[in-house]
Order: structure tokens, then sequence, then C-alpha cells
């Protein structure tokens, strides 16, 4: 029998994408990062890479997991944004779940939602919420030695909160960029940012349009220097207008890092 002439062969018909949108949060310890590395860059495992792998196996399909932020080798993530494009059908509120059974511990899917077809988890977003936790005490930690970065000197929160009140607003941090970013631009609006201190812990939340690579952990360095009391509170309002970025830092140590939210115009990824 033959078949109807022009009609579609249901077997041989590429099946529809769809865009799926993911909040991923991540132990960083152990990765080179969350972009895929090759050759001697390639030290330690990427979440991306790790992610791919996952998606491999309950898909299928060879699938591309795109990040909206891209974190340094150590740091975390509480609210990491993603998305990936495939054929598979799997229900949607199933694919967290399917991926984690596919993923080591310290990595885990906590939401999937479905995006319009173009969606991109980095080029779409308007807003990134990065956190640095500082332990101030004499004695270092055991249980958050991979978690924050112990300062064992005391610090003056309200000079630090002073100087960091300066760098809000739109501005050049050219002066906080690590060497070797090369970004188009380096203007970057801060919408807020604020030390919070909780006795030992000392918090900085910082939100932002955009992040130049090592900017906050620069910035953080500065305001540390401010809280011992080697910088005045206006160095750091100040260095923005030098592109020289030999006053600002010590770069602090990622571990104290954790990317907390990214923000979409029809949603946030929020913290788990």
């Amino acid at each position: 029998m033959t078949g109807i002439p022009g009609a579609a062969n249901d077997a041989s018909a590429p099946k529809p994408s769809r865009t799926l949108r993911l909040l991923i949060e991540y132990d960083g310890t152990g990765y080179c990062g969350w972009q895929r590395q090759d050759g001697a860059a390639a030290r330690a495992p990427s979440v991306q890479a790790t992610l791919e792998g996952a998606a491999r196996e309950v898909t299928g399909e060879q699938v591309e997991v795109v990040g909206a932020g891209r974190t340094d080798a150590g740091v975390h993530a509480w609210g990491q944004a993603a998305h990936l494009v495939t054929s598979s059908r799997i229900p949607t509120a199933r694919f967290p779940g399917a991926l984690n059974a596919h993923l080591p511990g310290d990595i885990r899917v906590l939401e999937a939602r479905e995006a319009p077809e173009g969606f991109h988890a980095r080029f779409d977003a308007i807003a990134r919420t990065y956190r640095y936790e500082v332990l101030n005490r004499p004695a270092p930690s055991a249980l958050l030695r991979d978690r924050a970065h112990h300062v064992s000197e005391p610090l003056d929160l309200d000079a630090m909160a002073q100087a960091l009140a300066l760098c809000v607003g739109r501005h050049d941090f050219a002066a906080y960029c690590g060497a070797g970013s090369g970004p188009k631009t380096t203007v970057c609006t801060v919408r807020e940012a604020a030390w919070r201190g909780d006795g030992e812990r000392i918090v900085l939340e910082i939100t932002a349009d955009r992040f130049l690579r090592h900017m906050v952990r620069m910035l953080v360095g500065t305001l540390l220097r401010v809280g011992r009391g080697r910088l005045p509170a206006d160095a750091p309002g100040k260095f923005l207008a030098d592109s020289d970025n030999a006053r600002t830092g010590p770069t602090v140590p990622a571990h104290g890092l954790y990317l907390v939210r990214v923000e979409y115009r029809d949603a946030t990824t929020p913290p788990a």
C-alpha cells in the first residue's frame, strides 16, 4: 500500500524543540568555574560541562547549557540561571529531578520553566546580584573555610558602608576589572549595594546590570582596606576616576563569592 502523496512521515519528521530555563544551585569548590574549559585550563571539571553530561543522559541529545554568569573557580551559586534547547518531551516539572539523578551532590537544578524561543540566559538578563561573605574573628573556621573569607583584624563596618555608597550608580569600573578580561565597555550601573553585619558574619550584597571579571572581589578587597583603617573611606570612590587598577584590591578569594539571583524582564530567578 502506498502512502498519500506529500503526507509527512511521522518517523522521519524532526521533533519540535523547546527552550527551558533552569534555576541552579552549586558549590563551586571542586570546579574550574562555570564555563567549560579545554586543555591545561581544565584542571577540574566545569559546572557547565557537568550539567551538559546530565542533560545528555536525560535527553539523549548533545545539549549546550548556557549560563547567565560565568562564575570563576571556587565561586558558588544560589540562583544561577541557565537555558538549554531540547527536543525531549519530558514534562517541564520533571526535568529538575531527572537532571539531579545524574548530577553530583554539589550541583542541583532547583527549577525548570518553559521559555520563549530565542531566550538567552546571559544576554537577556537585565541584572545580577552577588553576595560576598566575610568571617571577621581572630580564629578561622573549620566549617566555613570554603564558604567565607576569613579576616582576623577588627573591621570598621560604618567606614566600609560609607565607602561602598560612593560606588552605587553608573560608573566606569575599569579600576575594578581583572587583568586580561578585555570587555567592550567597563561602564556598569550598580543599582544597590549594602554591607550587612551579623556578629562575626559580614556580608556584602550588590546588584548591577552587569559585572566585570573579578569586579566584586576587587571591590571587596579595597573596602576591607578601608575597614582595617589602611585607606580613607573616600578612596574607593576616587579610584573610579582612574582606569589603572594598581591602587585597587587586593582581589579577595573566590570562595566567599555567591551568585544570588539573575533578573529578567518577565521574572527573577529567586535564591533558594
